[in-house]
């Protein structure tokens, strides 16, 4: 019997993904193809939330089958009308996919390929990390309803990816028995480092910032961007005052000039800029830290959990953070710590609680390492594989109705 055909199209070659898409080429089980709408990444790009210029360096289109699609300009920013692949029918054509594996509504590109596959009544399986713990006013929702919903009325059935995502799924209208179980998933075997090579790593990047190595580190780890809300940890260490405990920024962003001048103008001496740091070169800086830090006002599934997971690294997360749940990524009690999102001092005060009691530090610690192993690439392929073989049954599966909820 023939393997099923699932075509992938995404915007362009993500870090994250990558590793993904290798291991459903290892286990043989799909005929996968993965459909790019520009080269962002493979070749350098002007980062819009980093504010620099960007090329990974890890290896993005390695290990599965790809193409790339013709595209009239590459995209300055990955907006709607910019990722916009108007070949990517006569792609799907060619290949001929009894599934079609689209990334979110966000790019025409999406919408083409969704449209491509209902005429010819070929199954749409989405895969996205929005999240139903956000509610806009009543303007937006209803326009949502509209919009989110007539995409939805092209789905067949969804990955979900929390319990957030979940919620987000079938308030669009996807029907629970097509809500496929998956993860987000993160190459983790690149994060667990040996213990003389963790600690090789932790002494030496805290040297290079000036650190010292008995001090208790908070890693965030992200754009230096206003949703990101990196500023409530400078109020929390100014609430914390002179002590051990330090805050590592890991990342670049229009943020970073105001946020070192006020450490320079208010006298802040605990918090340190690392700059962007490339894929590569991220697991020794996280070895620097003992907690992370996510304070975000709106982030659907931060990555950057699971990275620092599997390394044994706990997370400090705002309530507004959309992967906060019994089987997320951020599990109260477990591996995480949460806090109302802008309250400083709630930060500071979970952070001096942490720094204080090495005990439920390393409870939090083993429960990252646990949690971590079920969000590996591998068991992304499995869940996919799954979710492609319950749908490619379907001959022209009846597409549910796209509601916007209450």
């Amino acid at each position: 019997m023939s393997r099923p055909r699932l075509a992938v199209v995404v915007s362009h070659p993500i870090q994250y993904f990558a590793p993904w898409y290798r291991a459903v080429a290892r286990a043989g089980v799909l005929d996968q193809r993965v459909f790019f709408c520009c080269d962002w990444g493979t070749e350098g790009y002007r980062d819009p939330g980093f504010g620099i210029e960007v090329k990974w360096d890890i290896p993005l289109t390695e290990g599965y089958d790809h193409e790339f699609l013709p595209i009239a300009r590459r995209p300055v920013r990955l907006r709607f009308r910019e990722v916009d692949n108007p070949a990517v029918g006569e792609a799907l054509d060619r290949f001929r996919p009894d599934v079609v594996l689209v990334y979110g509504y966000a790019h025409r590109t999406q919408w083409r390929a969704a449209s491509w596959a209902k005429r010819r009544g070929v199954p749409v399986l989405l895969y996205s990390d929005s999240h139903g713990g956000v509610r806009p006013g009543p303007l937006k929702r209803a326009l949502k309803a509209l919009v989110v919903g007539r995409f939805y009325s092209m789905v067949s059935g969804a990955l979900s990816v929390g319990e957030n995502n979940a919620v987000y799924h079938l308030r669009y209208g996807v029907p629970r028995e097509r809500l496929f179980p998956c993860v987000l998933p993160v190459e983790t075997a690149r994060f667990e480092l040996g213990e003389e090579e963790r600690l090789a790593a932790r002494a030496a990047t805290r040297a290079r910032h000036g650190i010292p190595p008995e001090a208790f580190v908070v890693l965030f780890s992200g754009k230096l961007a206003e949703h990101k809300r990196p500023g409530d940890l400078l109020d929390a260490s100014c609430l914390l005052g002179p002590g051990i405990v330090r805050f590592l920024l890991v990342g670049e962003g229009a943020l970073r000039p105001a946020l070192e001048a006020r450490c320079r103008e208010a006298g802040i001496g605990g918090v340190h800029f690392t700059g962007f740091v490339n894929q590569a070169q991220l697991p020794a800086v996280y070895a620097a830290g003992d907690l992370l830090a996510v304070p975000s006002s709106m982030d659907n599934h931060p990555l950057v959990i699971p990275e620092a997971g599997a390394m044994g690294i706990p997370v400090l997360l705002s309530d507004r953070v959309g992967s906060i749940g019994p089987t997320d990524s951020a599990r109260p009690g477990v591996n995480a710590l949460v806090h109302p999102c802008g309250d400083a001092a709630a930060i500071a005060a979970a952070v001096e609680r942490l720094a204080g009691d090495r005990s439920l530090l390393s409870a939090l610690s083993e429960g990252a390492r646990e949690v971590v192993r079920h969000q590996t690439p591998e068991r992304a392929a499995g869940c996919l594989a799954d979710a492609v073989a319950a749908l490619a049954g379907r001959r022209a599966p009846a597409a549910p109705r796209g509601r916007g909820g209450p």
